[in-house]
């Protein structure tokens, strides 16, 4: 889809070179820092497919080499097209119009196929969406279904389907999260909901994003032994950058979307309690309490 926009784009006419003027805004860098942050949260929700491979690692064939090579590939795929199909708009519409268009794609192909191209495009995206959405639901349900199997969880999420041996009860949890998270981002208004729910997403993840890269540098230096197929490259110096970038992220979001960033700190103290209660009982906190009454 974004192949065929971006031929479009460039090969009917509608488009000028100059529309990509201003490439930069005349404001001060520093004042822009801030603002560069807000929009990164979105352009880091795009990207952020990259690391749901990484869910099914577990049914994936020979993973040591074929998870890195994934990754690797499918972000440099990722990043081309975007650039590509970012430029084939700001080409057609300019910048300006760009930033002040909610609907980009079809905004451009309304320039260069009329109402109709952009329908059918609006409509185009919308299946892709769906597609993207079912990739999601594959994988992400797998988080809960892999910590219930290893005991982190309540062991009935760990359940599969009798005949499809599909994960059902952590699907049908995942569902649930979903329209909650859904409902609550309605407030106040219902209009900037998917812009709501994915800084709650990029600010949850980044943060463990960050936890992860803190612990290869903590792995290196207290198990340097430890088998490791795949080793970070130039670590410790590309760690270090990427969690001052996540910290950076978080507390840019946290001041510039204070509501947001709170309710996604919210969804990670969530956990807390789970956690606490499942050493509670993993300690035999019920069962001495019990024989002590």
């Amino acid at each position: 889809l974004l192949g065929a926009l971006i031929a479009i784009a460039v090969a009917l006419p509608g488009g000028s070179v100059a529309n990509f003027a201003p490439i930069w805004s005349d404001a001060p860098f520093a004042d822009q820092i801030a603002p560069l942050g807000v929009a990164l949260v979105a352009v880091l929700w795009a990207y952020d497919g990259w690391i749901e491979i990484t869910y099914v690692g577990g049914e994936v064939t020979d993973p040591e080499r074929n998870l890195p090579r994934s990754i690797l590939l499918a972000t440099v795929v990722a990043i081309v097209l975007y650039c590509l199909a970012s430029a084939s708009f700001a080409y057609v519409l300019s910048p300006a119009k760009v930033a002040a268009s909610s609907l980009v794609a079809s905004d451009a192909a309304q320039v260069t196929l009329g109402r109709a191209g952009a329908a059918l495009v609006a409509v185009a995206i919308m299946i892709a969406t769906l597609g993207s959405n079912n990739g999601i639901v594959l994988t992400a349900a797998r988080i809960p279904y892999a910590m219930a199997r290893d005991g982190l969880l309540p062991r009935w999420l760990a359940g599969v389907h009798p005949r499809f041996v599909t994960p059902v009860p952590s699907l049908v949890a995942q569902g649930v999260v979903a329209i909650a998270l859904t409902w609550i981002s309605t407030e106040p208004s219902w209009k900037n909901t998917y812009n709501r729910l994915f800084t709650y997403v990029v600010l949850a993840e980044f943060v463990f994003y960050a936890m992860s890269c803190g612990a290869v540098l903590l792995l290196r230096r207290r198990a340097p032994d430890l088998p490791r197929p795949y080793r970070a490259w130039g670590c410790p110096v590309t760690p270090v950058i990427f969690i001052a970038f996540s910290l950076w992220l978080v507390a840019n979001t946290a001041f510039q979307q204070p509501l947001d960033a709170g309710v996604g700190a919210a969804l990670i103290l969530a956990g807390l309690p789970v956690y606490f209660l499942r050493r509670y009982w993993a300690g035999g906190g019920v069962t001495s309490r019990a024989r002590a009454s």
